[in-house]
C-alpha cells in the first residue's frame, strides 16, 4: 500500500505542474470578442476525457484531476460536485465545444491545479458583515449584523482550536467602514480575509453562495458575466488564490449543510476589491426564506456552518501548503 501511495503522489504533482503550461500551446479563436479554446483539446492536455450528450447539451470531462460538467450556452459549471459560475458561456461552434480562455486561467485551472506556495496560512481575518448603524438585512426583529457576529465568534473559536490565529474586523456592534475592513486585515498581518454575511431577496430564493473578486476585464456573476472594461483592482493580485479559497468554502458549506448550492460566484464588493490577501465573501443563506431563516437563527445550525467554514479554510491551507 505504501509503494502504491508513493507512486500516486509524483503523478499528481506532474499533473499539477504541467496542466497550466499546456494551456499556452492551444489554438485560440475569437468568439464574440473573447479568446476561446477547444474544450476537448484542453481536457486532453490535462488528462481528462470528454463526453458530450448533444441531446441535452451536457458536456462532462473526467479523469485523474477530477470531474467537470458544463452546459452549452451556459456559464454554470460543476467542478467535483460544486456549482461554479464562469464569466463566459461554453459555446458550440460547428459541432465543437469551446470554453473561454479567461475562465480556464482564472477559475478552472486554479481550482484543479493549485500552485503550491512557500508561504503558510497562520492568521485569518474574519469580517462579521455590517454592525452598528449598518444593520444589514432586516427580517422582522432579526438583524443580519447580529448573526454575522455570532457566526464569526463560532468560527474564531474553532480556528483557534485548529492552531490558527484569528483577528476580527469588529468584536461588537460597531460601525466599521467597508474600506477599513481589508485594511484591518493588512495591519494585523492576516493571511486570509473571510467576510461573513447572510442574504435576503424579494423572490423565493434560498441557498448559500461564496463570492470572490471578479477578474479584470470581466463582468460580475449577478450582472450576467461577459466582458467589461473594468481594470484590475488591488485584490486581483490574488486571483488564483481567491478562487481556490472561494471554491473550497462553497464545497464544504454546501457539502455538509442542507443548503442549496447557489454556486461560487464573482463580484466587486469593496471588501474584496481592496483586499491584499486571498479574500472571499460568504452569503450563508437567505433570511427572507423560511427554511434558511430558521437555520440562520438556530445556534446549533450556526455551529455546523462554522465547522464547514473552518473545514473550507483548512482544505485551502492543505492545498497550497502541500510539499
Amino acid at each position: 500500500m505504501r509503494k502504491k501511495a508513493a507512486a500516486i503522489i509524483p503523478l499528481l504533482f506532474c499533473l499539477t505542474a504541467a496542466a497550466p503550461g499546456a494551456l499556452n500551446k492551444l489554438e485560440r479563436i475569437i468568439i464574440s470578442g473573447s479568446d476561446y479554446v477547444r474544450l476537448g483539446e484542453w481536457g486532453e492536455s490535462c488528462g481528462l476525457t470528454m463526453t458530450w450528450n448533444k441531446k441535452e447539451e451536457a458536456i462532462t470531462l473526467s479523469g485523474a484531476p477530477g470531474r467537470l460538467e458544463f452546459g452549452v450556452d451556459s456559464r454554470k459549471a460543476d467542478i467535483e460536485g460544486v456549482a461554479v459560475w464562469l464569466c463566459l458561456p461554453v459555446v458550440n461552434r460547428s459541432g465543437v465545444a469551446f470554453i473561454g480562455l479567461a475562465d480556464l486561467q482564472k477559475t478552472v485551472e486554479p481550482i484543479l491545479f493549485p500552485r503550491p506556495s512557500a508561504a503558510t496560512v497562520k492568521t485569518i481575518c474574519l469580517d462579521p458583515g455590517h454592525g452598528g448603524k449598518d444593520t444589514g438585512k432586516v427580517e422582522g426583529r432579526h438583524f443580519e449584523k447580529k448573526y454575522t457576529l455570532l457566526l464569526a465568534r463560532e468560527v474564531e473559536d474553532l480556528l483557534k482550536d485548529a492552531g490558527l490565529k484569528v483577528v476580527l474586523t469588529r468584536t461588537g456592534d460597531q460601525t466599521v467602514d467597508l474600506a477599513d475592513r481589508p485594511l484591518k486585515a493588512a495591519q494585523r498581518g492576516a493571511d486570509l480575509f473571510v467576510s461573513l454575511h447572510f442574504n435576503a431577496a424579494e423572490s423565493n430564493v434560498r441557498g448559500a453562495e461564496v463570492y470572490c473578486l471578479t477578474p479584470a476585464g470581466m463582468n460580475s456573476s449577478d450582472v450576467g458575466g461577459g466582458k467589461s472594461g473594468q481594470p484590475a483592482d488591488p485584490g486581483n493580485g490574488q486571483d488564483e488564490r481567491n478562487v481556490l479559497l472561494a471554491y473550497e468554502l462553497q464545497k464544504t458549506i454546501t457539502g455538509s449543510l442542507p443548503l442549496q448550492d447557489r454556486g461560487m460566484k464573482r463580484s466587486r464588493f469593496e471588501v474584496l476589491r481592496e483586499a491584499r490577501v486571498p479574500a472571499v465573501l460568504i452569503e450563508g443563506g437567505f433570511m427572507s426564506d423560511p427554511v434558511d431563516a430558521r437555520n440562520i437563527y438556530d445556534g446549533a445550525f450556526r455551529h455546523r456552518m462554522a465547522c464547514a467554514v473552518v473545514d473550507g479554510i483548512l482544505a485551502y491551507k492543505r492545498a497550497i501548503e502541500r510539499p
